[in-house]
């Protein structure tokens, strides 16, 4: 079954090329619009320094330290913008996420935009109520991370507790919850479930198929190559307009990923809902024929 979804969601990144150019280009956008005043206060901060240029070719930790102590009214700006972009890029997360499971179900030949519109709503309503274990699983890391600093002082505790232990939970969390919610979503779209009946799918979907978490973590390896494979470029090669260029190319395979990572998952859900279809309905048919006698007395 893992192979087969798998390969399921090459197929769905075969026949929907189409969604690939579609993700690729709103999150062009999305990226831009967050991008703008971030950059414009950025520009606005190093102009007035004469290291502008040193710093587009090579980012410097202590001369961008020193700038940061005398600009840092003009930096503290950036945070009032988070409270606009953070809402604004979790809302087009729900909006992708769904409208590409709508998109992609039942042979992938429904639009994506007729998902956005149909589902975005819940599906954000299901984003909140996830969130607040993952609030929960971060207040738990949180509290790992001073025991550990109470029972394990010291340099060789603080890197093991700071760079590798607290760091390793953090991840683990980040994914387990997407892995859910991915889930979640699924049973909402493709399941036609409530939102509540959704969330538990969601949590209980890892859990009575491990499978689910192999092809997660499947797409997640080569997503997670695809995110670090720029940076290595440009601390090797440095910025130039080619190096842009290529991580182009990097951002539309990772849009590609994303449309072969749902499909996968929306095939292996596809398959797990037809093969107990039948068991679904027996039991719906036992209830059915002792409905009678129950209401008789004679039960």
């Amino acid at each position: 079954m893992l192979f087969r979804s798998f390969s399921a969601g090459i197929t769905a990144l075969k026949t929907r090329p189409g969604l690939v150019g579609l993700i690729y280009g709103m999150n062009l956008v999305i990226a831009f619009i967050l991008a703008v005043p971030i950059y414009i206060v950025l520009s606005n901060t190093v102009a007035d320094t004469g290291f502008s240029g040193d710093l587009a070719a090579r980012f410097d930790v202590v001369l961008w330290a020193d700038i940061m102590e005398k600009a840092g009214p003009i930096l503290a700006s950036v945070r009032a913008q988070f409270l606009w972009m953070v809402p604004l890029y979790l809302l087009w997360q729900v909006a992708a996420g769904v409208g590409l499971i709508h998109a992609l179900r039942d042979g992938g030949v429904r639009s994506f935009w007729q998902g956005v519109g149909r589902y975005t709503g819940p599906g954000l309503l299901l984003a909140l109520m996830y969130l607040l274990p993952l609030l929960g699983w971060f207040v738990f890391t949180a509290i790992v991370g001073v025991l550990l600093n109470f029972l394990w002082p010291g340099e060789v505790g603080a890197f093991w507790s700071f760079f590798v232990i607290i760091p390793t939970l953090v991840i683990t969390g980040i994914a387990v919850f997407d892995l859910i919610q991915d889930y979640g979503r699924t049973a909402l779209v493709v399941g036609g479930k409530t939102v509540t009946s959704a969330w538990t799918t969601g949590f209980a979907w890892p859990f009575r198929y491990g499978v689910s978490s192999w092809l997660y973590l499947m797409w997640f390896v080569i997503a997670a190559l695809l995110l670090l494979a720029p940076t290595f470029i440009e601390r090797n090669i440095g910025a130039a307009w080619g190096v842009f260029l290529l991580q182009q190319l990097f951002l539309f395979a990772r849009a590609a990923v994303t449309i072969g990572w749902y499909g996968s998952e929306v095939a292996l859900y596809e398959h797990v809902q037809w093969k107990e279809a039948p068991l679904i309905a027996e039991e719906t048919e036992a209830v059915t024929l002792e409905e009678p006698s129950a209401n008789l007395g004679l039960a």
